[in-house]
């Protein structure tokens, strides 16, 4: 079966399935409020980590750097991208762009 990871539904279908094959063993002591339950938080945080992609695909076609968040502390890494320097990953990005002119 092929599962539509960009259709909601079809990705609610997938997990059902397979927490239905997990739960199988345990399913007569919680019974479906325990997999409802996991079907909502799991559906929760697919959504959460797709726009959190969504997000870093568009801040990386637009070439900018992403929001500093206030209540994190700067790594030495932020620190030195932050004073100009490229990071590992900023440097890959370059060759690769580099590679494809």
């Amino acid at each position: 079966m092929a599962v539509d990871f960009n259709d909601s539904e079809s990705r609610l279908e997938y997990l059902g399935e397979k927490l239905d094959d997990l739960m199988d063993g345990i399913n007569v002591n919680y019974g479906k409020i325990l997999m409802d339950e996991l079907v909502r938080r799991l559906e929760h945080t697919v959504s959460d980590f797709n726009d959190e992609v969504k997000v870093l695909i568009n801040s990386l076609k637009a070439n900018k750097p992403l929001e500093e968040s206030t209540d994190s502390p700067m790594t030495p890494n932020d620190q030195a991208v932050e004073e100009g320097e490229l990071s590992e990953f900023e440097r890959r990005l370059e060759e690769l762009e580099k590679g494809h002119k």
